[in-house]
């Protein structure tokens, strides 16, 4: 046979074998698809990685945030290093942004339960007074109204919560039964469900966040304005401005992920799911 024949079947052997591992390893983390969020022209491209620990199963998700590594949209004039004046979510343009952050293309409508997984290092840092989001439920549509994030779990004032823009951008803690505390999430997996049902009619709309099993937050009312949902995983943060020479050096934020499911029934999730 052909020398060159024989290197193109090895080429596309290796390809798909590398392609199925990779397949097998997603759905050990994840039965969603994702892709990179305004990620054109970091520094630090390639910020996720595969790790085998800490995993709360074969593998996990390492995101790394280098500090104020900002990027762009691949398609369109949207960055976040810098203000354009066409950012639908604040009235104005990007900049004084960063994100390591994954996007699912796919978006859904209704009701839904969705699981993630963190463990954050012991070295984590939070940069506080700049706004961290770890993880989001965000709406896109054909309006400005439509496209804004409906919830972001975010680093505030010591406790990763959710925090919910379902109003004029309007910013409501919910309902909160019980603090999580960052510094109880060092160096162990912190399991959160959250059961939502994303809908502007403002009698059916919930969003249930449970923690290892245990009911931590609770909002009801409007979660969205008619379009379509989606989520986010990742480190980002916003107003990095706020962060001045009084708080030192601005830190490098590592978080590992796993566990991140999307289905139309809680059993189906709890399946799914590896403690």
């Amino acid at each position: 046979m052909n020398k060159k024949i024989i290197f193109k079947i090895l080429s596309f052997l290796i390809i798909f074998i590398t392609s199925f591992s990779q397949q097998l390893i997603a759905k050990e983390i994840t039965n969603i698809q994702w892709k990179k969020s305004v990620a054109k022209g970091k520094n630090l491209s390639n910020f996720r990685e595969t790790v085998t620990s800490p995993a709360l199963g074969k593998k996990a998700w390492k995101i790394t945030l280098l500090p104020k590594d900002c990027g762009r949209d691949n398609d369109g004039n949207y960055s976040d290093c810098k203000n354009n004046g066409k950012d639908a979510v604040v009235g104005h343009g990007g900049g004084d942004r960063a994100r390591s952050e994954y996007s699912s293309p796919k978006k859904f409508t209704g009701e839904k339960w969705i699981s993630v997984s963190i463990y954050l290092p012991k070295d984590f840092k939070s940069v506080e007074p700049v706004s961290t989001s770890l993880f989001q439920i965000y709406e896109w549509g054909n309006t400005n109204q439509q496209r804004h994030p409906r919830m972001m779990l975010r680093v505030k004032n010591g406790n990763l919560e959710p925090r919910y823009f379902a109003v004029n951008g309007m910013d409501s803690p919910g309902w909160v039964k019980k603090d999580l505390k960052i510094d109880d999430m060092r160096e162990k997996w912190t399991t959160i469900i959250f059961h939502a049902n994303m809908t502007k009619d403002p009698l059916k709309g919930f969003v249930k966040m449970y923690v290892n099993g245990e009911l931590y937050n609770d909002y009801e009312g409007r979660t969205g304005f008619g379009g379509k949902f989606f989520n986010k995983f990742g480190i980002y943060h916003s107003w990095i401005s706020r962060w001045t020479e009084v708080y030192g050096e601005y830190p490098t934020q590592v978080v590992y992920y796993d566990n991140l499911f999307r289905t139309h029934s809680k059993k189906k999730l709890l399946k799914l799911i590896q403690n």
